[in-house]
């Protein structure tokens, strides 16, 4: 039978263990060379090395690195190529479901603060972490700032009004706001609501969007602000029509397919046939619950690129890839 580490660390002598640690400690922890150890010692700096391979089998001496935060480079390229995207971050993100929240967030503000450029016209939807994000933003280039879907909830402060004010704020550009619900009660107040005359002008400037940013809702498992706004008889409805996720207002199927466009007539918001005229779209979306339904975004279409952390990007790798057929 092979002997476990711990075993082997067991059957060194005191005395060894004891050397073992002071090599260790000297180059670990005092930050001392192979040779300043060796003539200390005396013993040769050959010796020194294979003394530090060694408190290392043992499991003496373990290393331990503090990636929290970081871009996950190999990753982010993978999970792009996976999910035939033009674009992805992934950053590394431990903790709770906030601290992760707050690590995409951050990684989603550093990659719009270094890529978007002067007289962009930038489109914003609503989320929690698009709420963190915006919080995060260094100052933006001038840019004009267009809300991408109507209001849901009371959080004044996840309002996509106060997100697109705090956007333009930044930019020093102009704000385009949506005052109205994102979902109503029948089509016929979504197409009255539609037609007012400050709203018909934010819709028109959705062609003129150069880069969009949303978030990605999941419905099965449920973690969606979308989800948790609608009563539960209409999203029991909607779950057995097959729903597993939403962008904006755009209900989606396991396979990326749309559904219940009923619901999306009811609905302020971009259409997903106006998202893919977008020439980027830009998707941030925290925790592993989130994959199936990030897979089926980027199965509609509806997304270019997506930050995201490792959690959830390793789970998205689980799925099967998205054919360019579908995301091309």
């Amino acid at each position: 039978m092979a002997r476990t580490r711990s075993a082997q660390s067991a059957e060194l002598t005191v005395e060894e263990r004891s050397r073992l640690l002071a090599v260790a400690r000297r180059y670990y922890l005092e930050d001392r060379s192979k040779t300043e150890i060796a003539a200390e010692l005396d013993i040769s700096r050959f010796k020194v090395a294979r003394m530090l391979e060694l408190a290392r089998a043992q499991e003496l001496v373990t290393i331990t690195l503090n990636d929290d935060g970081a871009v996950a480079w190999d990753l982010s390229q993978q999970l792009a190529e996976h999910l035939n995207l033009k674009e992805a971050v992934v950053v590394h993100a431990n903790g709770d479901t906030e601290r992760v929240r707050n690590r995409v967030a951050m990684a989603g503000a550093e990659l719009l603060s270094s890529t978007l450029r002067d007289g962009e016209v930038l489109g914003l939807a609503w989320g929690r972490t698009l709420s963190a994000l915006t919080t995060a933003l260094p100052r933006l280039p001038k840019m004009s700032i267009v809300q991408l879907t109507g209001a849901a909830g009371s959080d004044l402060g996840q309002s996509p009004v106060e997100l697109v004010r705090l956007m333009a704020h930044n930019s020093g550009g102009s704000a385009h706001p949506i005052f109205a619900p994102l979902v109503v009660e029948t089509a016929e107040t979504a197409r009255a609501l539609r037609q007012q005359a400050d709203i018909a002008r934010a819709i028109a400037m959705f062609a003129d969007v150069t880069t969009a940013l949303v978030s990605v809702g999941s419905w099965n498992p449920p973690d969606s602000q979308l989800y948790d706004f609608l009563p539960s008889a209409a999203r029991d409805d909607l779950m057995a029509r097959g729903v597993v996720a939403e962008v904006s207002a755009t209900l989606l199927s396991a396979d990326g397919e749309a559904i219940a466009e009923d619901f999306a007539d009811r609905t302020i918001a971009v259409t997903s046939s106006q998202l893919r005229a977008i020439p980027r779209v830009l998707a941030v979306a925290a925790g592993e619950r989130k994959a199936g339904a990030v897979v089926a975004v980027a199965r509609a279409r509806l997304i270019t690129g997506l930050v995201t952390d490792h959690s959830l990007a390793a789970q998205a790798l689980t799925h099967p890839p998205v054919r360019r057929s579908e995301g091309s």
